[in-house]
C-alpha cells in the first residue's frame, strides 16, 4: 500500500541543529511540514506584559505548561493549509507538548486524522499536562518511550496509544574517518540541560584528577554555576553544527547523568557517531541504550559507582575504544531511514480506522 501524504506542525526549536530535528524524517516521509515560532515569542520581545498574557492564554485553553500555541490563530492557519486536500491525510503534531490542538473536530470535518507525538519525560508529566485534554482526543498518541505509557493510559485508551523510538540522522552522525592521536586525559563530553542532573556530575567532577581527566560540557547559563572551580570540567561555548559533531566524534564517552529521559537526542547522536554513552538507567533509557557497547550505570545517583568507573577506564582506554564500532552498528537501528517505516505503517492504520 502507498504511503498516505502527511501533514507535519513542527514547533521552531532554534537550539536544534536541522540533523537533530525533523527535518530528516519529514524529507523520508514527503512530509509537508508548517514550522511555526510562538506569536507570544515575538510579541514578548516588545512587551512582556503582552506576550506573557498571551502565552498565558494558550496554556489555559491547550491545558499544557508548555503550549506554544495562539488560541484560534495557529489552528486556523493549520485548517487553512488543510483546504482542498482529496480525502484528509493525516495531521502529526509533532511536540505535541508545545503544540496539541483542543478539538480535533475541526480536522476530522476535512478528513483529516489528527496524530499527536509526546516526548516529555515520565518524572515532569503531571507538570506539563495540567488537562489531558491537549492530548486525550487524538486519534493516535505516539510515545517516545515506553516510560510514558503509564501517564497516557490514564486518558487514551491502549489501542489509540503506540511507541515508535526516535531517530537520528545516521548519515551525518558518524564515526570519523580516522581517529585524532588520544589527548593524555581522558575526555567525556556532555551537552544540554533537559533533564541533565548537573549537580550529580559537578559532584563526581569534582572527585576526578584533573591531569587525567577533561569533561567537555555544553550547557545553560544557570546550569554552568554547579561546575564552577572545578578544574577537570571545560565549559564550551555555543557550538556550531560541525563543532558539535568533532565534540561526539573525538570524546571517549559520553558522560551524561540523567534526572529522566524520554527519548534523548544526544545518547542517540554520539552512539551514531561510535562513542559509546555513560548513562544511568532512568526512564527510557534502556530502550536506546546497549548495556554490550555502552555504560549503563545503576539508576541510584550513586557517585562512587561512576567514579570507579571512570578511573578504570582512564586506565583502560582500549575499553571504550574497542567498543566503537558495536556502538555504531547499536545506532543504526535507529537511523530514521528505519523509523520512517514505522511512522507509514503508523499513518496508514490511523487513517484505515477511519
Amino acid at each position: 500500500m502507498s504511503s498516505p501524504p502527511v501533514f507535519l506542525i513542527d514547533f521552531l526549536r532554534p537550539d536544534f541543529s536541522p540533523y537533530s530535528s525533523l527535518t530528516p524524517l519529514a524529507e523520508l516521509l514527503g512530509a509537508e511540514t508548517l514550522v511555526f515560532r510562538p506569536v507570544w515569542a515575538r510579541v514578548l520581545k516588545k512587551s512582556w506584559t503582552l506576550g506573557q498574557a498571551l502565552r498565558n492564554w494558550g496554556i489555559r485553553r491547550y491545558g499544557s505548561y508548555w503550549n506554544a500555541l495562539l488560541p484560534g490563530w495557529n489552528e486556523a492557519c493549520f485548517l487553512r493549509r488543510l483546504s482542498g486536500r482529496a480525502g484528509g491525510c493525516p495531521v502529526h503534531f509533532w511536540w505535541g507538548e508545545f503544540a496539541a490542538p483542543r478539538r480535533v473536530a475541526p480536522y476530522h470535518r476535512r478528513g483529516a486524522r489528527v496524530i499527536v507525538s509526546v516526548h516529555c519525560s515520565a518524572r515532569r508529566w503531571d507538570s506539563v499536562w495540567l488537562r489531558p485534554d491537549g492530548y486525550a482526543q487524538a486519534d493516535e498518541v505516539v510515545l517516545t518511550s515506553e516510560s510514558q505509557r503509564p501517564f497516557v493510559a490514564r486518558h487514551v485508551p491502549a489501542e489509540r496509544i503506540r511507541t515508535i523510538l526516535h531517530g537520528v540522522a545516521a548519515d551525518y552522525f558518524s564515526p570519523p574517518a580516522r581517529r585524532e592521536v588520544r589527548p593524555a586525559r581522558f575526555q567525556m563530553f556532555m551537552l544540554g540541560d533537559t533533564e541533565r542532573d548537573h549537580e550529580f556530575a559537578a559532584a563526581v567532577a569534582k572527585r576526578l584528577p584533573a591531569e587525567r581527566f577533561e569533561w567537555r560540557i555544553r550547557t545553560v547559563s544557570h546550569e554552568k554555576a554547579c561546575y564552577a572551580g572545578i578544574p577537570c570540567v571545560n565549559l564550551l561555548p555555543r557550538l556550531s553544527d560541525a563543532d558539535m559533531l568533532e565534540e561526539y566524534r573525538q570524546a571517549d564517552v559520553l558522560a551524561m547523568p540523567m534526572l529522566d529521559s524520554a527519548a534523548n537526542n544526544v545518547i542517540l547522536e554520539s552512539m551514531a557517531c561510535g562513542t559509546p554513552a555513560m548513562v544511568n538507567r532512568t526512564g527510557g533509557v534502556p530502550e536506546y541504550v546497549s548495556p554490550a557497547c555502552n555504560f549503563l550505570m545503576d539508576g541510584a545517583r550513586n557517585a562512587d559507582e561512576w567514579i570507579e568507573k571512570l578511573l578504570w577506564l582512564e586506565q583502560n582506554r582500549t575499553v571504550s575504544e574497542d567498543m566503537r564500532p558495536a556502538t555504531r552498528i547499536w545506532a543504526e537501528r535507529f537511523d530514521w531511514k528505519t523509523i520512517a517505516a514505522d511512522y507509514r505503517a503508523m499513518y496508514r492504520d490511523v487513517l484505515a480506522r477511519g
